[in-house]
């Protein structure tokens, strides 16, 4: 699915009130995808059955609709979009394309779990860099603060072995690197880099 370019200053956190409010949508194929605003979300699509389901960091669920000068709108809010379906829809759309969908969180228990991960893992990956936070890439007690998630795949592209990594985004979740090759026969060097979540270190504390 295509996307617009992007000209318009946002963040990846939820917008402040009367901000300009972006969308996850789910097209016909099963793709997730990001949309800073309506107005990308709309000139997105072509015709009101591609999208799927739409939704907010609400949650809320909608269609595309044709308006009166028969060009597609967003409709109204149909009420929040199904659990159960939503999630089953977001793994099912990561195992078939890895490749798109590479910061892999832990199993997502709610429905507001499921649309918070699905927004803050999409906007990273595709859409405009959080306006607050960092990344932070972790190996072997240093840490270096890289500027977003191509340069963290840059620097992990020349290292021979990722189990010693941490990598925690802007977020607050941390991930370890592993290589996933798309055919048994490749080596695992060319394989694309995952990020799977994994409990944060705990503090340490000095003092007896």
């Amino acid at each position: 699915m295509n996307t617009t370019p992007r000209t318009e200053d946002a963040s990846g956190f939820a917008p402040a009130p009367g901000a300009v409010r972006d969308f996850v949508a789910v097209d016909e194929s099963g793709e997730f995808s990001y949309h800073r605003s309506e107005q990308d979300l709309v000139a997105a699509f072509e015709y009101t059955a591609e999208a799927a389901c739409i939704m907010d960091r609400s949650g809320a669920g909608y269609r595309l609709e044709l308006g009166p000068n028969r060009h597609l709108v967003l409709g109204p809010a149909r009420g929040p979009v199904e659990f159960h379906w939503l999630r089953q829809a977001w793994l099912d759309a990561q195992s078939t394309h890895p490749e798109m969908y590479r910061l892999r969180r832990f199993f997502p228990p709610t429905r507001e779990a499921v649309v918070q991960d699905v927004f803050e893992t999409l906007s990273l990956e595709h859409g405009p860099e959080p306006a607050e936070g960092s990344w932070s890439l972790g190996l072997n007690g240093a840490a270096s603060y890289p500027a977003n998630l191509p340069d963290i795949d840059s620097w992990l592209a020349r290292q021979d072995r990722l189990e010693h990594v941490l990598v925690k985004d802007p977020f607050g979740h941390c991930y370890r690197p592993s290589r996933h090759r798309g055919h048994w026969y490749l080596p695992a060097q060319t394989g694309l880099i995952l990020y799977v979540e994994v409990p944060a270190p705990a503090a340490s504390h000095s003092g007896g």
